[in-house]
């Protein structure tokens, strides 16, 4: 494995590499969350050593900072001067800068503030031939020309090595409440999410854990002291639980792990025609959690019969995508890594994705076969 500690050698090595024609995929802090089972390689670039804050301006609320740097690791910098980065995946310290935008990471924290494309405004990349480009700028108001940093979002170093990131910041909040909804059915949670526009409340993260009967919702609002609290007491509900802990176990635990993503309106036909009937097939307290405003749902468990569960999944995937949706495998056993598709059918944008792996990797060195339809 190589780790090189500076842009320079990164550089350095992907030309080299690129002259031997190798094969390489790039990799972090090994989170759980990291590419769908990736396949060989001859080699491997990790980006811990690549780490650190490049350029940090408070008073325009940006960051640039090194690829390998975790979250963790960015958020107490960051904390000093009563900012952060909104950006919520679990594991945190394990879960890189580059890793979370190379596979488009998120948490509940989405609900108001959205995914990655919502903070890159800018970043370093080393090309599949070693060259250093840069894409985007510095502060939000000189981003301008084509967004390439954006197709590096969720691309799974399939077209380029992320070597720094420029972030967008968020002041810190006051403070912070958690309300909290029991036995909820899906349809109750689909109500509340749109209780929540129709009440012009303003969550800062929503998430609901499934345990095979019903739901718990579990609603966040941040901000000042006076408006959290009356937007808290205007929904109601229990506060007892914490979003963090809820999402850490459900996204990082069992042998097979998937993530279902469709429009927030199919919320209870997903439910019930693809999470009850997959939970059933999982053994050991399996888990599901759903961010319910954006309509992703991530589940997780055990295997004992994989017929029943590769069949489970089938069916599931066959559901969601007959609702314009997506069911892509994390995580799976051997067995069902080899029997199962982890993307599922590919886009209608597919030929126009193909074309961009063309112009970046022509010859298919990085990660090769590891993004949807083989790219």
């Amino acid at each position: 494995m190589h780790a090189p500690s500076s842009i320079e050698e990164l550089s350095t090595l992907m030309t080299a590499l690129a002259r031997d024609r190798r094969t390489l995929a790039f990799t972090g802090g090994a989170s759980p969350l990291d590419a769908p089972y990736a396949k060989p390689v001859d080699e491997l670039v990790s980006t811990s050593n690549l780490n650190g804050i490049v350029e940090y301006a408070p008073s325009d609320q940006v960051v640039e900072v090194l690829a390998g740097t975790t979250i963790a690791q960015l958020q107490s910098t960051l904390r000093e001067h009563s900012q952060r980065l909104a950006l919520d995946p679990p594991e945190p310290e394990h879960t890189t800068i580059g890793g979370a935008i190379a596979a488009n990471l998120y948490g509940a924290l989405r609900t108001r503030f959205g995914t990655a494309k919502d903070f890159v405004i800018g970043m370093t990349l080393v090309r599949a031939d070693g060259v250093v480009a840069r894409g985007g700028g510095k502060v939000v108001k000189n981003v301008a020309g084509f967004d390439v940093p954006k197709l590096m979002i969720g691309s799974y170093g399939t077209l380029a090595g992320v070597a720094s990131v420029t972030l967008r910041l968020h002041p810190l909040h006051q403070t912070e409440r958690n309300v909290m909804f029991d036995g909820c059915s899906a349809a109750e949670v689909r109500a509340m999410t749109n209780k929540l526009v129709e009440l012009q409340l303003e969550p800062a993260a929503s998430c609901a854990t499934y345990d095979g009967q019903f739901y718990e919702h579990c609603i966040r609002f941040e901000g000042f002291a006076d408006g959290v609290a009356a937007q808290a007491e205007k929904l109601g509900g229990e506060a007892r639980m914490e979003i963090d802990a809820i999402q850490e176990t459900a996204r990082t635990e069992g042998a097979l792990r998937l993530k279902i993503s469709a429009l927030p309106s199919h919320f209870e036909a997903v439910h019930l025609r693809a999470i009850v009937p997959l939970y059933e097939t999982l053994v050991k307290t399996p888990q599901v959690l759903a961010y319910p405003s954006v309509g992703t749902f991530f589940a997780g468990g055990d295997v004992d019969d994989v017929p029943r569960v590769i069949a489970a999944v089938n069916a599931a995937r066959a559901v969601v995508e007959s609702l314009g949706g997506t069911l892509v495998l994390t995580a799976a056993p051997a067995a069902i890594r080899d029997a199962v598709d982890p993307w599922g059918t590919p886009p209608p944008a597919f030929a126009l994705m193909r074309e961009l792996k063309s112009r970046f990797d022509p010859e298919r060195r990085l990660h090769p076969g590891a993004f949807v339809g083989g790219l």
